[in-house]
């Protein structure tokens, strides 16, 4: 029998993904009438717009001009950055949260919005991580867009919007589960992509391809993040000095290994605060605390709350919930 999940280990994209799993997701189905615009507030999470019909331009901030999106088109921006939706380049812009408060979504999530003109079809909303953000996202390009073909989406994409819809609008058990596994699966196909090209093209970042000792601390870590790791014992291992592992690593991880470790630790945590009900201080020692009170301190000073506070918190997705103190300027 041949089984369909024995990948290669040294398959260095497959080790990033099974990293970054989808806690929680938001959307929103949006039809649009021109003139329509709106802004985005920095949130820091991975957001997403697929246009679904009409076209649209998008304007992120820090990054040169707008980007014209057709039908079937899918963007994703992987750090969440403050960003603008509008039918046309010059249309002013209102804050999300604005609308949102003023019109809220219908069910299955719908909004309809804007003027008398044509109409234009989204999809949009984020994902939420677990164990936060992860570090490859700050290697991937600050915008990754997917282009659909002759008005509808990559094959890949259609399927998945169309369990999105059916899951959606049928309300069954267990929707809200799918729909987070669908999201998953979404985002786990768009990283995918964008890390190939960084491998192919030579700027893969975290991923050190073009650095096979960076890369096998890398793995020592994700493989064993319980285990008291030092930097000195990591540069044993792959035969560098402690002074050069310390500087190449910082140069191609962008911070030091030390802090990787910890915030692997952590990411490991999360995951297993959210997937079970193992005891705290079991999870604690699992993955390498000598006691739950130093776990706890140094898992609430990354995520902002302690371990039992986030294993209680609702599904969702920080920033992307409507905050009426929120504001998103003009650019």
């Amino acid at each position: 029998m041949e089984l369909l999940n024995d990948f290669d280990d040294s398959d260095l994209v497959s080790q990033v993904l099974r990293a970054v799993r989808v806690r929680s997701t938001v959307y929103c189905r949006s039809s649009l009438g021109a003139p329509w615009g709106f802004g985005v507030r920095a949130h820091g999470n991975p957001a997403f717009h697929v246009v679904t019909e009409g076209s649209c331009w998008l304007d992120v901030d820090g990054e040169a001009g707008q980007i014209a999106l057709g039908p079937g088109d899918l963007v994703v921006l992987p750090a969440g950055p403050r960003h603008w939706m509008r039918d046309d380049p010059g249309t002013m812009a209102v804050p999300l949260d604005d609308i949102l408060m003023a019109t809220p979504p219908q069910q299955h999530r719908s909004l309809r919005h804007g003027g008398p003109g044509p109409r234009t079809g989204l999809l949009c909303g984020g994902f939420a991580l677990d164990g936060g953000t992860h570090p490859i996202l700050r290697a991937l390009p600050p915008v990754i867009v997917v282009r659909g073909a002759g008005g509808r989406p990559a094959p890949w994409l259609d399927a998945l919007l169309g369990l999105l819809s059916a899951e959606s609008a049928a309300a069954a058990p267990g929707a809200e589960e799918v729909v987070t596994r669908l999201a998953d699966a979404m985002l786990t196909q768009v990283l995918r992509g964008a890390l190939a090209e960084l491998q192919s093209t030579g700027r893969d970042g975290l991923l050190a391809a073009r650095d096979p000792q960076i890369a096998a601390a890398i793995e020592l870590i994700h493989r064993r993040p319980q285990y008291a790791w030092t930097v000195g014992e990591l540069a044993t291992r792959v035969a560098l000095s402690r002074s050069a592992f310390s500087a190449r690593f910082s140069d191609m991880v962008g911070e030091s290994p030390k802090r990787y470790l910890t915030q692997t630790r952590l990411a490991h945590a999360a995951v297993l605060l959210r997937s079970n009900d193992t005891p705290i201080a079991e999870i604690a020692q699992k993955i390498g605390y000598g006691s739950e009170f130093s776990f706890a301190k140094a898992f609430k000073r990354t995520f902002g709350v302690s371990p039992g506070s986030y294993r209680g918190q609702p599904a969702g997705v920080p920033g992307l919930t409507r905050d009426p103190s929120a504001a998103v300027p003009a650019p």
